[in-house]
């Protein structure tokens, strides 16, 4: 049994989802449901981690600096509490409603079901990955420029970087990686005022639907794989997140640029805020923002 069922309701702009069902499962329903009414959910971009996990924690993703994290987009829940009561929302009462949205799980009880706020979306967003290669100095000073420009981009603009460790000939290679929620015309307008180091081309973008990036940005080769639970062969890896308050001073980013390029396998990423994600009060769910 795996819980796992998606109900999307186009009309509402909402779906009830057992809490088994992996974001890919989520994604897809809703893309295969809202073709016509380009509907999507705000969560995170790695396809096989479960509802339940995504918003107990708070649900990161491309979609969050314009419409929020998962835990700010559930409007309602069933929860199984210690006495094996079925509360929604009214019954459980807003404290628990609000607890259970981005503070961790496990404390409450047991969610059965999330009751999600769909968020409107263009026919088609703008997608790319631009690949940069160069000596330290000029990584660092691209990722310098970055930490001023991703996190104040319009709220339609999610700009992340990725590295990873080791270099070839002196050169580090890193990646930009973007949505846009519009045209490539408007994404190229903004990114050569906003950042023209950068150099994006039109080349370099590619316009296709929400629910298509989202298989990209997965690594997932079709929109129908995104349903399944198992992708390609198991990778151990062991992960720590951190915030960034404020821009790391540019000689001490040349530094951490330099020892990656020397370090052992491994990578670095780094998201934006900003926008909406700066606007939501700090109290209206557990989740450190």
């Amino acid at each position: 049994m795996n819980l796992n069922r998606v109900r999307v309701n186009s009309v509402s702009a909402t779906a009830w989802a057992e809490t088994g069902a992996t974001l890919g499962e989520l994604y897809y329903a809703v893309g295969r449901s809202s073709q016509s009414s380009s509907l999507a959910f705000s969560g995170g971009s790695c396809s096989t981690i479960g509802l339940g996990g995504v918003i107990s924690g708070g649900g990161f993703g491309l979609l969050s600096r314009k419409f929020g994290l998962a835990a700010d987009n559930v409007l309602d829940a069933v929860l199984i509490d210690p006495n094996g009561r079925i509360l929604d929302r009214s019954s459980m009462g807003e404290d628990v409603f609000w607890a259970i949205r981005g503070g961790g799980g496990g404390s409450w009880g047991v969610v059965y079901a999330w009751k999600l706020r769909l968020v409107p979306v263009p026919n088609n967003v703008t997608v790319f990955i631009v690949d940069r290669t160069g000596p330290v100095e000029y990584i660092a000073r691209m990722v310098d420029t970055w930490q001023f420009v991703g996190p104040k981009l319009p709220d339609e603009f999610y700009l992340s970087v990725y590295f990873p460790t080791g270099s070839s000939d002196g050169n580090i290679s890193i990646s930009f990686e973007g949505q846009v929620l519009g045209t490539k015309q408007h994404t190229l307008s903004v990114l050569s005022q906003r950042f023209p180091m950068l150099g994006v081309t039109e080349s370099d973008l590619s316009e296709i639907s929400w629910v298509e990036s989202i298989a990209k940005f997965a690594n997932v080769d079709v929109v129908s794989d995104l349903p399944n639970r198992w992708l390609g062969a198991k990778s151990y890896s062991k992960s720590k997140s951190d915030y960034v308050k404020a821009p790391i001073p540019r000689h001490d980013m040349v530094e951490i640029v330099r020892h990656l390029s020397s370090g052992p396998p491994g990578s670095i990423i780094l998201d934006p805020y900003g926008g909406t994600m700066a606007r939501i009060g700090s109290g209206e769910t557990p989740f450190p923002h």
